[in-house]
């Protein structure tokens, strides 16, 4: 069983609403998929901000520990085929997701990994979450399409 970490939304002008802690327990679990030798593909969202202002810069002090980093136009990763193709490509069977939102880009990220048959991990400490009242709802619903949450 191969497993992926895919790295999702943890650029500038994102990052900063988010607790520091959240980007020290991502690059925690990031070098602990590189010494599990777990593929990582980190996601960068390409469309504006509300602000206007546009970012595709990853976060400054995140830990790039792969060659993988792929675009995306839409809430979920799935929604540019270069990803399917690098986790076919290295035979990935079991998706873990760390990154923001938990309401958003995560969730339907999660959504498209279990219907493209990927057994799909959420741990609360890697994802960050602005509104906690409405995650209560998005985990239910998570939870309901076989999704794991720990």
């Amino acid at each position: 069983m191969a497993k992926a970490l895919l790295v999702i939304d943890l650029q500038e002008g994102y990052i900063e609403k988010y607790p520091p802690l959240l980007l020290a327990c991502v690059n925690e679990r990031i070098q602990r998929a590189t010494a599990d030798k777990e593929l990582i593909v980190y996601v960068k969202n390409t469309k504006r901000l509300r602000s206007g202002r546009k970012t595709n810069e990853l976060a400054e002090n995140l830990n790039i520990n792969s060659e993988y980093i792929i675009c995306k136009e839409s809430a979920s990763a799935f929604s540019n085929p270069e990803l399917q193709e690098i986790l076919r490509q290295n035979q990935i069977t079991e998706i873990e997701m760390a990154g923001i939102d938990g309401n958003s880009c995560i969730k339907s990220t999660a959504i498209d990994s279990m219907q493209n048959g990927y057994k799909t991990i959420l741990r609360y400490e890697y994802i960050g979450v602005q509104n906690a009242e409405r995650f209560e709802k998005t985990k239910v619903l998570l939870l309901e399409k076989g999704i794991i949450i720990k």
